[in-house]
């Protein structure tokens, strides 16, 4: 007996041991930039470091939630919970953060990933064979670890989304959830089992809240699978049960981002994302982009056929695969033992690959299938109304599962072709090299950090304060790399929602820099930006040449600063960065922050302008106590009425249709932050210049 449990033992390492070689191999050459660069594009991987590092500095240096930092999008801070933080990632690659570095922290998780990815793929597919009478078959169950951590889905997202690639927990959760299933079923104890299906769902979601909700549509798929063959209420109690207690342990997470959800709904995409960012019907059969051999010849005609980014369109199941597939499927049909499986793993697959293809189906990037312009709707446009389904983008990302049921599919059909080759022919051998082959994806792109000279000079500096780092016209996660070095404060960083109570959009001098173009807060805006600088307690300006090459971008960037720093030399400078310090603000002047809610810029000819909601907020940042008056000039399309309640004050005007320029009654504002509130009855006006001026 003991000889048997070390022999098992020794398969177990042996499969683990094979995944890790063969990650080392197919990431080639990860493994030897280990310790010097991250895989990727260089662009979403610095994100997800950076999240590494702010988890560790949030628990051991500031001694709070990761879950919310200030250290970006400074002086408000901003929400991390709708943020891909995985936090999981970052707890337990601490140690390895703190002994040997943040590189390697980062690299020990892909490696995690495609290991532990693998091994758990090779444990379902065996408990899936057992249970279906095909015997244990630790081969075929190593093949179906290849395919499902290997997969082109996995080398895609690889490319940067740390929170995706962290497939591992999910067959694991798949394999305890069935388990306790069956338990329950049979009438056999299963409420350890469903503790231990609890954690890899608790797992899950620290990771990837879209394995979360794929696992949960999984579950019930399995319940509803299970009580329709035994009509057992064990069967409905023994599966709620993993869920209810997984989301129990995830409730500290869950809660405040059920309440953000409710309350606001920037973390809830534009619904044509959700076109954009689905699987096209062809890309399931267009060969991987990242060989050797073809890729980039594949990857040219799929950039101009698929709407989706390479990540996002990346979902080759590989020809091998489905054929193996399609004949575990067949024969598990044909044997009754092993039939339910094979339907239900069919079934789940089918389902996923469905949702994939997401509201409406795409052929070559085509939408418009139906002659006379009409689309070809599809499963996924009706989940897309549920709430926590709309917070989802990218549904392509549905194909983690299509590749999971395939593997456990092609497992069992690799056993049905050993069982009839008699072991005569090297079935396990061939097959996982026609696998590896089709997946393979050497040299994998890697990105060593960038990070220039000055920034390594800054972390010595002393004191508590802002970056604001340009360009900024749209979120770079190269400044997140940039402060695991430098340490300071940001003020702009890059998240993965938009967060509109950050002031970004909402503060003069933000504004200009992200919308290249002058906003309605721009009155005085030279005159003003020492006081906005000091506000946001800046003490560098930093211009990237390597970040803005050319176009408005470089042209627009470089001469606002040139105006706001007129006369000032810069105190650092090479051929990529010029660094200004902020000046010091003697006269500080007041200025406007449009509070949330208001349109954004909309530049129509030389009119630009801002709609705000019937009830509008604006801060009044005063320096001291002073006697303001606010100034406010648009477009009405109709007459209406505008009333302001500030500092004690309650003013009212009347709006004319067409253009307007009004002046507020005397406001008795006290030093800092003065909050204004507007109501507008009767229209909605286009508002092109607000502002605040000392009388």
């Amino acid at each position: 007996m003991k000889g048997k449990i070390k022999s098992k033992a020794g398969i177990h390492a042996a499969a683990i041991a094979g995944y890790l070689a063969l990650a080392a191999a197919m990431t080639y050459p990860v493994v030897l930039n280990f310790a010097k660069a991250i895989p990727g594009d260089s662009f979403d991987g610095w994100q997800n470091y950076w999240n590494l590092w702010w988890v560790k500095i949030a628990l051991l240096a500031e001694h709070r939630s990761p879950f919310f930092s200030d250290m970006i999008y400074y002086p408000t801070g901003v929400d991390l919970h709708f943020h891909t933080l995985n936090i999981l990632n970052g707890l337990w690659s601490l140690p390895i953060q703190l002994d040997l570095g943040l590189m390697q922290a980062y690299n020990s998780v892909v490696f995690l990933t495609f290991v532990m990815g693998g091994y758990g793929a090779f444990l379902l597919a065996l408990y899936v064979m057992k249970e279906s009478g095909l015997g244990v078959d630790y081969k075929a169950a190593f093949v179906a670890g290849l395919i499902f951590t290997f997969s082109p889905f996995h080398f895609a997202h690889l490319l940067g989304h740390m929170q995706v690639i962290s497939i591992e927990w999910l067959p694991f959760f798949l394999l305890s959830f069935l388990m306790t299933l069956d338990r329950a079923s049979s009438g056999r104890p299963w409420l350890r089992q469903g503790a231990v299906a609890a954690i890899f769902f608790a797992a899950t979601g620290l990771c990837n809240w879209y394995y979360l909700l794929y696992s949960t549509i999984v579950a019930l798929i399995a319940i509803a699978w299970k009580y329709a063959r035994h009509r057992r209420t064990s069967v409905l109690t023994g599966g709620a049960f993993p869920p209810v207690l997984g989301s129990i342990i995830l409730s500290p997470v869950l809660v405040p981002m059920v309440a953000e959800s409710l309350k606001y709904g920037f973390m809830v995409p534009d619904p044509k994302q959700s076109v954009q960012f689905s699987a096209d019907l062809l890309a399931f059969l267009t060969p991987n982009e990242f060989h050797p051999l073809w890729g980039k010849t594949v990857l040219s005609w799929a950039n101009s056929h698929f709407t989706a980014s390479l990540s996002e369109h990346l979902v080759f199941a590989g020809y091998s695969v489905l054929f193996l597939a399609t004949i575990g499927f067949v024969e598990a049909w044909k044997h009754k033992r092993s039939r339910s499986a094979g339907a239900f793993w069919g079934f789940v697959t089918l389902t996923f690959f469905v949702f994939a293809l997401g509201p409406v189906l795409h052929v070559a990037g085509k939408t418009i299938l139906i002659p006379g312009g009409g689309r070809v709707p599809l499963p996924y446009s009706l989940i897309y109304r549920l709430p926590i389904i709309r917070i989802s983008r990218s549904v392509s990302r549905f194909d983690v599962v299509v590749m999971l049921g395939l593997s456990v599919l092609a497992a069992m059909g690799i056993r049905y072709l050993a069982c009839r080759l008699s072991h005569r022919f090297p079935i396990y051998a061939a097959a996982s090299a026609l696998i590896l082959f089709e997946f393979l994806s050497v040299p994998y792109p890697v990105s060593p950090p960038d990070t220039p000279s000055w920034y390594f000079k800054l972390a010595s500096e002393p004191g508590d304060f802002a970056i604001l780092n340009l360009p900024m016209s749209f979120d770079r996660p190269g400044y997140l790399l940039y402060q695991t070095v430098h340490g300071k404060r940001l003020t702009v960083a890059y998240i993965s929602r938009e967060d509109p109570r950050t002031l970004v959009d909402r503060s003069p001098v933000l504004q200009e820099f992200r919308h290249l173009h002058m906003d309605i807060l721009s009155h005085h805006l030279v005159e003003n930006a020492p006081s906005v600088l000091d506000y946001l307690k800046v003490r560098y300006v930093v211009l990237d040449g390597y970040k803005m090459p050319g176009g408005k971008e470089k042209t627009f960037t470089e001469r606002l600063a040139g105006e706001i720093f007129a006369g000032e030399k810069p105190v650092y400078k090479d051929r990529r960065l010029t660094v200004y310090e902020a000046p010091r603000v003697f006269d500080r002047h007041p200025f406007v922050i449009l509070g949330t809610g208001w349109s954004p810029l909309k530049v129509e000819g030389n009119f630009a302008f801002r709609v705000p909601p019937a009830t509008a907020h604006v801060t009044i940042v005063s320096p001291k106590k002073s006697t303001l008056t606010m100034h406010i000039a648009g477009m009405a399309g109709q007459p209406g009425r505008i009333r302001l309640t500030c500092c004690g004050t309650i003013w009212e005007h009347d709006l004319r249709q067409g253009r307007f320029d009004i002046v507020s009654r005397q406001l008795e504002a006290s030093p800092g932050d003065n909050l204004a509130t507007l109501i507008f009855e009767g229209c909605a006006p286009e508002i092109s210049s607000i502002w605040v001026d000392e009388k």
